[in-house]
């Protein structure tokens, strides 16, 4: 039998087979896999890994299953941040396994989640925003929200437009970021405009429209260290409605 040791805990097995730490991998891939050249570019030694042999390059993290890189030449291949996922092969610009649809050379960074490339607007680097204004296009409270934005047409959340929500009027609420602590405060929020309020669970994903007929008094409140957000008549707890006792006011 022999073996070949290809470092970070995986060796080929009679270029028939791979094992990491003695568990065998990548079975679904052996009929194209070249087991004479396959070699580790990159790895951190457990969750993400970058391959190449002679005709492919190959990922694995945790961001994606193991897979070969859409047109990557292995020849030109090169790793241009490893810790980011970012990557490069001749004109092909990939973050982890998804090739980019613009060069990472043109890309500005607006927030965490948001960048520009000319007079588009992209989520997460590869989903475009629908009918995103550039010159319009702000990130709200980017350096702690990072995935609410609006133009002067729409407010986004993510990558998809808030149908219900007003631009013009749209603001997320100043308590919720000069309040005191309370929980969830690093992902969970409340915002209005002229007609409606809204909750915000980043995490969750969740965008919630509430329905007040005292917006005009909407404000947020933290208390026994929880967010509500109280109008005239109601709090709102993770943006679930209950009555307003006359002490919560």
């Amino acid at each position: 039998m022999s073996k070949k040791q290809l470092g970070h805990g995986f060796c080929i097995i009679d270029n028939s087979f791979i094992l990491h730490f003695d568990s065998e991998v990548y079975k679904k891939f052996y009929t194209i896999i070249d087991f004479a050249s396959f070699e580790i570019i990159k790895s951190n030694g457990s969750t993400f890994h970058y391959f190449k042999d002679k005709k492919h390059v190959y990922l694995e993290s945790y961001m994606n299953a193991f897979t070969i890189l859409p047109g990557a030449n292995p020849a030109d291949f090169k790793i241009t941040d490893f810790a980011t996922g970012f990557s490069n092969s001749g004109n092909h610009d990939y973050i982890f396994d998804t090739l980019l649809p613009y060069s990472l050379k043109d890309y500005t960074i607006l927030s965490e989640y948001y960048q520009s490339v000319g007079d588009k607007i992209y989520f997460n680097y590869y989903t475009e925003v629908p009918q995103a204004d550039r010159k319009s296009f702000q990130v709200l409270k980017g350096d702690t929200v990072k995935n609410v934005a609006k133009d002067n047409n729409h407010v986004y959340f993510r990558e998809k437009i808030v149908a219900d929500a007003d631009a013009a009027s749209f603001e997320l609420l100043e308590e919720c970021f000069t309040a005191t602590y309370y929980r969830e405060c690093d992902h969970t929020y409340y915002a209005k405009d002229k007609n409606y309020a809204f909750y915000i669970d980043t995490i969750a994903k969740d965008f919630k429209k509430i329905k007040t007929k005292t917006l005009d008094q909407l404000h947020f409140k933290v208390m026994n260290e929880l967010g509500y957000a109280i109008d005239g008549k109601y709090q709102y707890l993770f943006g679930k409605r209950k009555p307003l006792s006359v002490e919560q006011g």
